[in-house]
């Protein structure tokens, strides 16, 4: 037997642990962005992702929370990634591609918004 039981969720507080786990190490970064509501404009964030060598865990666009720009849609997102120095060359290419990303942080509760070109 592995130890772990199903019946009563064990699964599901195992994969809670571990993304806590990765978050606390700097590989899970949290953040959202705001890109273009036109075809290519999630393809252009999956895209620099997947070129950064993140790997996308979770992600959700929001078009009607979006009030200053109807052209535009915020798109939360999670990602692994190798490291922390890996995280922060994430952060930097996020925010060299794109105008408007906020980052959630982890162990302090903050949250950094960086403006790009």
């Amino acid at each position: 037997s592995s130890g772990i039981n199903a019946e009563y969720g064990d699964t599901t507080v195992l994969g809670r642990c571990l993304e806590r786990g990765l978050a606390a190490d700097g590989r899970l970064l949290s953040f959202t962005v705001v890109v273009k509501d036109a075809p290519g404009g999630m393809n252009s964030l999956t895209q620099t992702l997947t070129d950064s060598g993140a790997s996308i865990k979770d992600i959700l666009h929001e078009r009607a929370w979006l009030l200053e720009d109807v052209f535009a849609v915020r798109v939360r997102c999670m990602v692994e990634t190798r490291n922390a120095e890996h995280t922060e060359q994430v952060k930097r290419t996020l925010t060299t591609n794109f105008k408007h990303v906020e980052f959630i942080g982890f162990s302090d509760h903050s949250t950094d918004t960086l403006q790009g070109p």
